[in-house]
């Protein structure tokens, strides 16, 4: 017989007991208390150092035992420890089953969840694309982050000319372009998953420069913009970096759980900055073809490249906290220009 604290499974009231184990019964017996259970309708739980024994009973009661009662009602309940809590008392087993949980790990993070976001991101509806790009140009408009341009209508012309000449002929979506203006995003240029391509003035006006109009070598870093655009809509990097982040969000989370935000969000930020980058990589390849495709030359983009490093406000946002760079400037999003730029050159000659 040894001292428990009871509880009936109905409320959370406690009860001080004693618990007698003979003659294949558990008896539970204390004030206003007098439970008779056979030994089979009650199971031990698994030992745990510094913890209660905790006996659960089949009408869904419990008790728990302080001291050193553990290894009687053991004996007495015909406990067995199951093969997790043997292997879990040696190192060596122990340290496999780490081993084999930093592989599945690894090769979760490398095949599982890349092919599970190609299979959710293939299976979304085109409806979803349409609403989160409306969403995303109302919100921008609203905030007045995007203001009409200020072009003539005869530069907005020359822009569109640039933009039929990559435009695919049977694009997955239908693409529009804007031109507007924007003091916040600066030099940028920016896909949204329902065909939307903004193009801010400050883009245009760095490609231009001192030109009054387009020369072959403005056409080449427009045109190599717009197609970098628009490889982001044709192989709808915004569908598949919504599933791929929704993964990696619910894999950190029943990773860490939920006691810090904080811990759990990092494996999710950098999941999504990698595969972020590899999009970024496969629209430039897309923007190469496509200036491929035109005749013209892959070399006045990586000029381009080179400017959008050294313009003032990159190197002002350059000195910024990472954070808050990354949402300013059109090279934070992209893989690094000197990366780019060597790309473009070797693409040159091809």
């Amino acid at each position: 017989m040894t001292s428990a604290i009871y509880f009936d499974g109905q409320s959370a009231r406690m009860h001080r007991v004693e618990l007698e184990t003979s003659a294949g019964t558990v008896v539970v017996a204390g004030p206003g208390i007098a439970r008779i259970y056979p030994s089979g309708q009650a199971r031990l739980a698994e030992p745990f150092a510094g913890a209660p024994a905790v006996v659960y009973f089949s009408d869904g009661a419990r008790c728990e035992v302080t001291g050193a009662a553990h290894a009687e009602l053991a004996g007495a309940l015909g406990y067995r420890a199951t093969p997790v809590v043997r292997w879990q008392a040696g190192w060596l087993a122990a340290l496999a089953a780490l081993v084999l949980l930093l592989l599945v790990l690894a090769a979760t993070l490398l095949w599982g969840l890349p092919a599970a976001t190609e299979m959710i991101a293939a299976r979304l509806p085109a409806s979803v694309d349409a609403s989160m790009g409306k969403s995303v140009l109302a919100s921008l408009e609203r905030q007045q982050i995007l203001t009409q341009s200020r072009f003539s209508d005869q530069r907005l012309a020359a822009i569109d000319n640039v933009m039929a000449r990559v435009m695919p002929p049977h694009p997955r979506v239908p693409i529009r372009l804007l031109v507007r203006s924007s003091r916040a995003l600066g030099a940028n240029a920016l896909a949204l998953p329902d065909g939307t391509i903004v193009l801010t003035d400050d883009m245009v006006k760095l490609i231009l420069g001192k030109r009054a109009d387009f020369g072959s070598g403005e056409t080449a870093q427009l045109a190599g913009v717009l197609a970098h655009e628009i490889g982001h809509i044709e192989q709808r990097h915004s569908a598949r970096t919504l599933a791929r982040t929704s993964l990696t969000a619910a894999l950190s989370a029943a990773l860490f759980g939920d006691f810090s935000a904080a811990v759990a969000g990092v494996p999710a930020v950098l999941m999504k900055t990698s595969y972020s980058r590899a999009m970024e990589t496969e629209a430039d390849l897309y923007a190469i073809k496509a200036l491929h495709a035109q005749g013209m030359p892959t070399e006045p983009l990586a000029d381009l490249f080179y400017e959008l490093e050294n313009t003032p406000r990159a190197r002002a946002t350059r000195s910024m906290p990472r954070w808050l760079s990354k949402s300013l400037e059109y090279t934070a999003s992209h893989p690094s220009s000197a990366e780019r730029i060597e790309r473009l050159l070797s693409a040159q000659g091809r």
